[in-house]
């Protein structure tokens, strides 16, 4: 059962990474899949066990991974497909017996630094390839050079945790510029799909036709920007993070909490 759990999970994060770094969004059938497989793996494992183990951690996971996805999501970092997914692997890893601390728990900690380190990195690598790099870029590396003395004066746990917070703010600050230049563009209306995010408010002759939300369109917004006669609107597009959840998953089951095995 344990090697099933990581089959299921590997090869539907896989093809969900996939199909998220081709187009950007993971379908529903995908997502919904995730979460019905994972529930039914875990009930069979504890059916098979009759161990308490196998899904007692299932509540405080799904909890804690819940509440971190939607706050991502209303702050308009992820989709909901990417909640979805995080959903479905709330409950699919939320523990393994004989775990002194619940997978769930490293598997946040390794999202939370692979997913910075593979934002950074998307962006500075598509803004060299695209030619359009910001006379800001450079505080980012320099930054970076200066956080590592954290580690000369202060304890390891200490200066990992500063170091991160250090780099994760400068990051925010340098990044939101150069963002505007490789995400934000115009689209046709035909092309709109449920989840973009609206750079602007869309107007018609001066009335107020749908609000820029975190949460993205709907498909009631679009119907009524289509109505108007709108041809094409400025939205943002975002990074694939899907590809996150797999890189993570395998770091975690191959070498554990990544902050612990670095301090």
């Amino acid at each position: 059962m344990f090697l099933l759990t990581l089959a299921f999970g590997i090869i539907i994060l896989s093809i969900a990474s996939y199909i998220d770094l081709k187009t950007r969004e993971v379908p529903d059938y995908l997502s919904n899949l995730l979460i019905c497989g994972a529930m039914f793996i875990r009930v069979l494992w504890f059916l098979a066990e009759k161990d308490i183990r196998i899904i007692s951690w299932i509540p405080l996971s799904f909890l804690i991974l819940g509440a971190f996805s939607y706050l991502m999501y209303k702050s308009g970092q992820w989709g909901g497909g990417d909640v979805k997914v995080m959903l479905g692997l709330s409950i699919l890893f939320s523990s393994f017996p004989g775990e002194r601390i619940p997978f769930f728990f490293n598997y946040l900690f390794n999202v939370l630094i692979v997913g910075a380190i593979y934002g950074i990195l998307s962006v500075y690598l598509l803004a060299l390839k695209k030619k359009k790099i910001h006379e800001k870029a450079i505080i980012l590396p320099v930054a970076f050079v200066l956080s590592l003395l954290f580690f000369l004066f202060l304890s390891p746990l200490i200066a990992f945790l500063s170091f991160f917070i250090i780099i994760s703010l400068v990051a925010l600050f340098v990044l939101k510029d150069i963002e505007k230049e490789l995400f934000e563009c115009y689209v046709s209306v035909k092309k709109l799909t449920e989840g973009d995010w609206l750079v602007n408010d869309v107007k018609y002759k001066g009335k107020l036709i749908v609000k820029k939300r975190s949460t993205g369109l709907t498909l009631d917004d679009i119907k009524k920007i289509k109505k108007c006669g709108i041809k094409r609107v400025k939205i943002k597009s975002g990074i694939p993070f899907v590809p996150v959840f797999l890189i993570s998953l395998i770091l975690t089951l191959v070498l554990g909490n990544l902050m612990f095995l670095f301090v």
